[in-house]
């Protein structure tokens, strides 16, 4: 792919990233604390398709050291950020469906506060260990192949991490969501068979009787969701994760796999522009109220349509009858 494709992802990833931030802060509806993650991951995404435009423009500077270095390393935090956010967001996803009143006591601004500070602070260590070792080691004053490939070691350490975070972290979800589609089975079939023949299922588990099916069918739905957002989570990103950690690991032995690493770089850059469209779908609420503006919008422009209609329809019967107003009167 190449860098003018780049720049344009990073641009999409400015609109779409902004565009959704600013409808939801415009509609007192979605003003709520669930949606402070998806607003502090929007604010993350912006920052990122700004180190998307600055990174891939023509005017990128390849000469200066505190910019060819650290500027990178500064996108490697931003990204780990927007990683963390992911994640976060599907963690909190799973216990608002698995624990509905458990998480109303757990969502508060303390929580998330911390869990939002985190996800920002911890992802800065990666500019800041490449600033002071760049600093105690005097390299960088220049972009000489040399010292840049100094810096595979702290990159390789960050996408290890991240990879290892990532890769723990999914999995976990994926076996809790997958524990979460079984138990919603077990309570249909529960009561399926309770009002069909009248016998409960002899089960280990824990089957709730008191859900009613409607409230099944909405987790059963948010859990579709979710498992859609984690899969392209895990599409997008997650190859570039591994890729880039097994070439980073001995950049020499694995030299041959930059071409893939590339490929796969460019895939996942691109998702920060697609993740705002991804959530807005599938967040109930806030597709919701973007229908209801596109409705709105519609009526109104069919409105206008058909008043401009009557409009000149009137128009044309008053011009017709002018016209016949001087016959009546010559015949008088």
């Amino acid at each position: 792919m190449s860098r003018p494709v780049l720049l344009g992802a990073g641009i999409a990833t400015l609109i779409t990233n902004s565009a959704l931030f600013a409808f939801i802060r415009s509609k007192r509806n979605l003003r709520l604390l669930s949606h402070i993650l998806l607003q502090s991951m929007l604010i993350n995404g912006f920052i990122w398709g700004l180190y998307q435009v600055i990174r891939f423009s023509n005017n990128f500077s390849y000469t200066i050291g505190i910019i060819c270095i650290v500027l990178p390393r500064l996108g490697q935090a931003i990204f780990i950020s927007l990683n963390l956010h992911s994640c976060l967001i599907m963690s909190e996803r799973y216990f608002a469906i698995a624990y509905p009143f458990r998480y109303n006591r757990l969502l508060t601004i303390g929580n998330l506060s911390i869990a939002v500070a985190l996800v920002w602070l911890l992802p800065t260590a990666v500019p800041l260990v490449s600033i002071i070792d760049g600093i105690y080691s005097n390299r960088l004053t220049n972009c000489s192949v040399a010292n840049i490939q100094q810096f595979l070691r702290i990159d390789f350490i960050c996408h290890l991490i991240m990879l290892i975070l990532a890769t723990l972290l999914l999995t976990l979800l994926l076996a809790m969501y997958n524990r979460i589609i079984y138990l919603l089975k077990l309570s249909q079939l529960h009561q399926v068979g309770v009002a069909t023949h009248g016998y409960s299922l002899s089960s280990g588990e824990m089957v709730d009787n008191s859900v009613p099916r409607s409230s099944l069918a909405l987790r059963k739905k948010a859990v579709i969701q979710a498992m859609v957002v984690f899969t392209f989570y895990v599409i997008f990103l997650l190859p570039f994760q591994i890729l880039s950690t097994i070439t980073l690991s001995d950049f020499s032995y694995f030299r041959f796999l930059v071409p893939s690493v590339l490929v796969v770089r460019d895939i996942a850059f691109c998702y920060p522009a697609l993740q705002p469209l991804v959530y807005a779908y599938f967040t109930a609420d806030i597709r919701k109220e973007i229908c209801a503006v596109y409705y709105k919008i519609v009526k109104s422009t069919r409105l206008q349509g058909r008043t401009s209609k009557n409009t000149t329809r009137v128009s044309t019967f008053k011009g017709a009858s002018d016209m016949h107003l001087p016959i009546m009167t010559s015949n008088n």
